[in-house]
């Protein structure tokens, strides 16, 4: 016999396991399905993970409610009160602080590695949520009144709703032939752990020139000695020969890279370079299955916002299924489902457009283009009113939906 639930979640990664732990502490029955058995070999610091992503103040309290963030080590969590962005070919340049908006920060930075664990961590102790780890799906049968799933371990499960938090290659996504608009970036990213010289502030900077798009992304210092997380987002044949390079070299082209701010020591965490695409899921329902975070859309990591996407879908899909069980309602009902949709595709795709807008317009060198660029940025960075909406939007306090 089948067990039965009202949601089945595939994909335990941070939006998926997310969603399971706030949709059962709603009440609902939840089934969490990932083919990894959920152990997580956290390095030691000094040696951050170099996969990291930025909280914003309205995903680090979605992780409160979870009672997730609660359980991070404060000294695995860097926190950022001030950003600066300059254009690597002029002199304009825009900076951001939190002070300036009455915020206590603009956000957080933690290893992908440590909020994974965490959230595996608290699911296990969740009432109401069940983890299938290590198992995968066999089969599945979607209909408006209800969903059939068979895992690979030969367990039977039944539920309203099965939602698709499966990453960027969704295997849902892709066998229920949900359309995508997609293409490639013409970008690598290089993301490593190094140790810098100097105190890097509590800030992020980002530098947009020759030399590609550079993220400095603070981490926690230890015994004194500073350390933070890059993304280098740069084309493939030039992250070939950065990844090429022996240790020595590379920090001498990445603080060349950085005008010099930061004497740059040592690379604490073998570099890794991953290919970027930008993919959005023309619709992110069909009749008992929804698709959120990366299995709905990805975008360029230049802003960070990635994670806090997904976890705005996890928000807005526990509010609508939550809302619809209080109803009575069959949570895979489209019309149920599509509300979720509506919600969130506007948002994601304005989103991802801004980025996209954003990338071209600061990869261009033609002279012209860069002294508008530059005089652009210093009207910005004169501008209180418009840094503080763009402050709150990344915080996810605003939307533009």
């Amino acid at each position: 016999m089948a067990k039965s639930y009202d949601v089945i979640i595939v994909g335990a990664g941070m939006v998926g396991a997310l969603s399971a732990i706030l949709l059962a502490k709603s009440s609902l029955r939840i089934a969490l399905v990932d083919k990894h058995h959920g152990d997580y070999t956290l390095s030691v610091p000094p040696a951050y993970d170099s996969r990291v992503s930025a909280i914003s103040s309205q995903s680090k309290t979605l992780l409160e409610e979870a009672g997730v963030w609660q359980g991070i080590a404060t000294d695995r969590i860097a926190c950022y009160d001030n950003m600066v962005v300059w254009d690597g070919l002029g002199d304009g340049y825009i900076d951001f602080s939190a002070g300036a908006t009455a915020m206590p920060e603009l956000g957080h930075l933690l290893e992908n590695a440590v909020l994974n664990d965490q959230l595996i961590r608290r699911a296990r102790e969740t009432n109401l949520l069940d983890l299938y780890l290590g198992d995968t799906l066999e089969s599945h049968h979607l209909s408006e009144s209800g969903v059939r799933v068979e895992l690979s371990s030969g367990y039977a499960l039944d539920a309203q709703v099965l939602i698709g938090a499966d990453g960027a290659m969704s295997t849902l996504r892709i066998e229920n032939d949900f359309e995508t608009i997609e293409w490639d970036y013409g970008h690598h990213a290089i993301v490593a752990t190094i140790e810098i010289a100097q105190p890097h502030g509590n800030t992020a900077w980002q530098s947009f020139g020759e030399e590609g798009i550079l993220a400095f992304l603070p981490m926690p210092s230890v015994n004194q000695r500073h350390f933070v997380s890059i993304v280098w987002s740069v084309p493939p044949s030039e992250a070939a020969s950065l990844m090429a390079l022996d240790e020595a070299l590379f920090c001498r082209r990445l603080q060349y890279a950085m005008n010099s701010r930061f004497d740059v020591l040592s690379v604490t965490q073998p570099r890794q370079a991953v290919p970027l695409r930008q993919r959005h899921a023309k619709q992110y329902v069909k009749a008992g299955l929804a698709l959120i975070g990366d299995a709905a859309h990805t975008i360029h990591p230049l802003a960070g916002q990635g994670a806090n996407l997904g976890f705005s879908d996890a928000k807005v899909l526990v509010e609508v299924l939550s809302k619809a069980h209080r109803r009575g309602e069959c949570l895979g009902a489209s019309n149920v489902l599509r509300r979720y949709q509506r919600a969130r595709m506007l948002d994601n795709i304005a989103m991802a457009a801004g980025m996209e807008a954003f990338k071209r317009l600061f990869s261009t060198q033609q002279p012209a283009l860069v002294q508008l660029r530059n005089m652009g940025m210093k009207q910005f960075h004169r501008s209180t009113s418009l840094k503080k909406t763009l402050i709150a939007r990344a915080a996810g306090l605003t939307s533009f939906s």
